[in-house]
């Protein structure tokens, strides 16, 4: 017989779901192309919790859950071909689970609909650039595709270090190393250490999550490599100054001119749902390159003025968010509620 668990799985890949959500007194939920399908089966009853998440975690990790009260880990799913984050943790009404479906096929950067200045980008042969946004945004997506752009083009060693390991990639021009943070290896510091003796060309990192891994990436990028990560931030100039606070005030200086001469850009990105929920979301971006005038801008502590300074590199292949909404306006698909809201955001 199979897992009630797996039952779920099931429907969630046939309604082509990219989340599931299992909490007690609730229904089963599905997330589809960022809409919110709530099932018509009964509320999941808190007993009934520990038993449907059972099949998918080992004894180690039914300790962890009993322990530190979360799991966070892939499933493998039919024989390996499917493959399933998930994380599940207590909550006031007992065990809850959150899953997400990873693709089997790396996307490419045009099937997303991102701009073509990435593929560029991800030709560089070294510097540091960084996809941001809020959570579900779509980032590990994108780096996907920045990794696939490389790996259809260029023979480089490229690294990739998460926690856990979501996209497997398949070597075309390139040959990819895994690394998975918290089973192989202790943490990101260590992994990031250990890359740069194993000869890499292109390291990705899950997250910028401490100092210690920002400078350690900057001196990858220094030190020639190039070097993309992510961070749950919304746009340049909020990414920048988070970056920068992660050091003590004595340090701040020195952090902001690293980043000037290391940073090559930040693709901030949203998902803007269409009117469809059988059509995939829309991605509003703003896309800020270091320009010479940029690189002054961070030097100088001067976060405020970075808009009018993308808005004044376009030509150079800037692109504000405004720019990338109006373009979505034009769109009948997508949902413009939506996208007016987030204007009226910029100009209050």
């Amino acid at each position: 017989m199979r897992p009630e668990v797996f039952e779920y799985f099931e429907r969630a890949i046939e309604l082509g779901a990219s989340d599931l959500i299992l909490k007690p007194g609730a229904p089963p939920s599905f997330r589809v192309n960022r809409h919110l399908i709530i099932s018509e089966d009964e509320a999941l009853a808190p007993q009934q919790m520990y038993d449907l998440f059972l099949p998918i975690i080992n004894a180690a990790q039914q300790e962890e859950l009993r322990t530190s009260f979360f799991v966070n880990s892939i499933f493998q799913y039919r024989y390996n071909r499917s493959r399933i984050r998930y994380y599940i943790f207590q909550q006031r009404e007992g065990l809850a689970g959150s899953f997400r479906f990873i693709p089997s096929k790396v996307p490419t950067i045009e099937e997303l609909r991102l701009p073509d200045s990435l593929i560029e980008i991800a030709a560089r042969p070294r510097g540091l650039f960084l996809v941001t946004g809020p959570s579900c945004s779509g980032k590990t997506m994108t780096v996907a595709a920045m990794a696939d752009a490389i790996n259809k083009r260029f023979a480089r060693h490229i690294i990739t270090m998460e926690s856990p390991v979501e996209i497997i990639y398949t070597p075309n021009q390139s040959v990819f190393t895994q690394v998975e943070i918290g089973r192989v290896i202790g943490t990101y510091s260590e992994a990031l250490t250990n890359a740069l003796r194993e000869d890499p060309d292109v390291m990705i990192i899950g997250e910028l999550k401490e100092r210690s891994i920002v400078e350690q990436a900057l001196m990858a990028a220094e030190t020639g490599h190039l070097v993309i990560s992510s961070l749950p931030t919304t746009g340049a100039a909020q990414t920048i100054e988070h970056i920068v606070s992660l050091y003590p005030p004595g340090k701040q200086e020195e952090a902001r001119s690293q980043l000037s001469l290391s940073l090559l850009g930040i693709f901030s990105q949203m998902l803007i749902p269409c009117v469809d929920p059988l059509q995939a979301p829309r991605v509003a971006y703003e896309l800020m390159l270091v320009t010479s005038g940029i690189k002054n801008l961070i030097r100088d502590k001067k976060y405020n003025q970075m808009g009018s300074a993308m808005i004044m590199a376009r030509r150079e292949g800037c692109v504000p968010l405004k720019d990338s909404l109006e373009k979505l306006m034009r769109d009948d698909s997508i949902d413009q509620t939506v996208v007016k809201s987030l204007l009226q955001e910029l100009e209050e």
